[in-house]
C-alpha cells in the first residue's frame, strides 16, 4: 500500500504542475460578467488553460473591484477579486461606443465562449448578446449568468447572492427548529457553487460542439442553480410535511452535530453506521449503550427524543476533552470526528500546502498572497495559477495586437477616442504604488524602446 501512496504522491505533486498540459490551451473566452457569478465560470476555465479576455468599462472598471470586504485594501486591491479573475487578460472598452462593439465582433469571430451575467436581455439590447454573436460565429457557446434567468415572469427582478439564496428555497432550511431566525450562507455560495455549475455547462458544450459542430446558448439562473442541490422541494411532494431545520445537526445519522471541547474549540462528529457508532461508545467507555433497542436500532435512534438524548451524552463527553484528543480517538477507534478549523488554521496548514489546495503564490506584480487551489487534482491536466489580478486595460495593448493585429496608429485613435483606457487613481482600478508599468513588458506589448 505504501507503494501505491508513494506513487499517488508522485502522480500529483504540485511542484510538477507547470510541466503538464493545459488542457483547455486554446480555448478564447470573451468574459463580460462581473462581480463573482459569472467571474468565477470563466476563471475555471482559465485555471486549465483557457484564454480568457476580460472586458471592462475603462476607468471604472469591475463593481467588484473596489468592493473588498469592509473596505480593507491589499496594495490597493480587492483580495478577493485576485482569486476570482486570475489567469485572465484585462481590456478597458467602452462598449457604449460603435468602435468598441466592432472590436468585439472582431474577437467573436476567432471565440469559442462569451460569457455575461448582467440583467437578463441587457446584452442583446447592446448588440453583444447571443443573437447577434451567433450571427458572427455560430459555434459560439454564450453563458448568460442571472439570478432568475432569460424568459419566465421573474426576468426582470434584480437579485444578487442572498436573493438566489432565498429564492432557492436554501435559506428556509437554515438556522434551529421553533426560532424565527435563518442564517445566509456564508460569504458569497450563491454565486461561488453556480459559478462552478457555469463552467461545467460550458465544458458539456464544448464537448457537444466538438461531436456536432454546433454551438448552443446556456442560460443559466443561479437561483435555480441552487435549488438542483436540494431536494427538500422532493420530499413534502412525497409526504406532505416539511424537513425542516435541523441546526447543526444531521437527520439521518445520530450523533451527528458540532460540539465544543474543553480547550475552547469546536469538533465536527457524525457517526453513519453501526460501526462507526461502536467506536464512538468504546471511546466513550459507554458500551451499555449498545445494550438499549433506542440507540442500537438506528430508526429508535433516529427519533427525536432519542436523538436528543444521544447528542447530550455525547457532548456531555466531547468537552471533557481537548480537540487533539477526540481526532486521536476518532482515529484509533474508527468513528468520524473533525477539528472546525478557522482562517489561520487552514492558510497555515501543512497538509493543504503539501497537496497544493491551499497555495502561497508568489507574484510578479503582487508578490505573495495565500490562495486555494484546484478543487480536483487531475494528473494529467491540473489547474494553474499563472498570474493574479491586473489594473484595469493592462492587456490592452497584448489583446489589440496579439489577438487582432492592430498596428500603433490604430491602437492611437482607439485610445484617444477613448475607447480603449485603463484605470483611474482609486484603490482596487490601480497597480501597487511601487510597482512600475513603465518597465512592464505586457502593459507595453509592442511598443518599441520597452522591455
Amino acid at each position: 500500500m505504501e507503494d501505491y501512496f508513494s506513487y499517488t504522491a508522485k502522480l500529483f505533486d504540485p511542484a510538477a504542475v507547470n510541466e503538464k498540459t493545459e488542457i483547455l490551451k486554446g480555448i478564447r473566452v470573451l468574459d463580460f460578467s462581473h462581480v463573482i457569478f459569472g467571474p468565477t465560470a470563466t476563471r475555471l476555465l482559465a485555471q486549465y488553460g483557457a484564454e480568457v479576455i476580460k472586458l471592462e468599462l475603462p476607468y471604472h472598471g469591475d463593481l467588484w473591484r473596489p468592493a473588498t470586504y469592509w473596505g480593507k485594501y491589499w496594495k490597493h486591491s480587492n483580495p478577493l477579486w485576485h482569486f476570482v479573475t486570475q489567469n485572465k487578460y484585462f481590456l478597458g472598452l467602452d462598449l457604449k461606443k460603435p468602435e468598441a462593439k466592432e472590436i468585439i465582433y472582431r474577437l467573436a469571430e476567432t471565440a469559442d465562449v462569451v460569457a455575461e451575467n448582467f440583467a437578463a436581455g441587457t446584452a442583446e439590447a447592446w448588440g453583444v448578446g447571443y443573437t447577434q454573436i451567433s450571427e458572427i460565429n455560430p459555434k459560439i457557446i454564450y453563458l448568460s449568468c442571472s439570478t432568475y434567468g432569460q424568459y419566465g415572469p421573474l426576468r426582470f427582478y434584480p437579485g444578487w447572492d442572498l436573493l438566489a439564496q432565498a429564492a432557492s428555497g436554501v435559506l428556509s432550511l437554515t438556522g434551529y427548529p421553533d426560532t424565527d431566525k435563518y442564517y445566509k450562507l456564508p460569504d458569497y455560495l450563491g454565486d461561488y457553487i453556480p459559478g462552478n455549475m457555469g463552467a461545467m455547462a460550458i465544458l458539456m458544450a464544448l464537448y457537444f460542439r466538438k461531436k456536432t459542430g454546433k454551438g448552443q446558448y446556456i442560460d443559466l439562473a443561479q437561483s435555480e442553480a441552487l435549488m438542483r442541490l436540494l431536494w427538500h422541494f422532493t420530499f413534502f411532494n412525497l409526504t406532505g410535511k416539511e424537513i425542516g431545520r435541523t441546526g447543526n445537526s444531521d437527520p439521518t445519522m445520530v450523533p451527528a452535530s458540532i460540539f465544543k471541547t474543553r480547550d475552547g474549540k469546536f469538533v465536527a462528529l457524525a457517526c453513519a453506521t453501526e460501526k462507526q457508532f461502536a467506536g464512538l461508545c468504546s471511546a466513550m467507555n459507554r458500551e451499555d449503550l449498545l445494550k438499549e433497542k433506542v440507540y442500537t436500532d438506528p430508526f429508535e435512534r433516529l427519533k427525536p427524543a432519542n436523538a436528543a438524548a444521544l447528542t447530550k451524552i455525547a457532548g456531555d463527553w466531547l468537552k471533557s476533552l481537548d480537540v487533539e484528543e477526540i481526532t486521536g480517538l476518532a482515529n484509533d477507534k474508527g468513528f468520524p470526528a473533525a477539528e472546525v478549523l478557522d482562517d489561520y488554521q487552514i492558510c497555515h496548514d501543512p497538509w493543504r500546502r503539501q497537496r497544493g489546495s491551499v497555495i502561497l503564490f508568489n507574484d510578479e506584480m503582487y508578490k505573495e498572497l495565500v490562495m486555494a487551489g484546484p478543487s480536483a487534482q487531475l494528473s494529467k491536466t491540473p489547474a494553474r495559477t499563472k498570474w493574479l489580478a491586473r489594473p484595469i486595460g493592462y492587456h490592452n495593448r497584448f489583446v489589440l495586437k496579439k489577438f487582432l493585429d492592430l498596428s500603433e496608429e490604430e491602437i492611437s485613435v482607439l485610445e484617444k477616442k477613448r475607447i480603449v483606457g485603463t484605470f483611474d487613481d482609486r484603490p482596487g482600478l490601480k497597480p501597487p504604488i511601487y510597482y512600475n508599468l513603465d518597465e512592464d513588458p505586457i502593459f507595453h506589448y509592442g511598443r518599441e524602446g520597452k522591455k
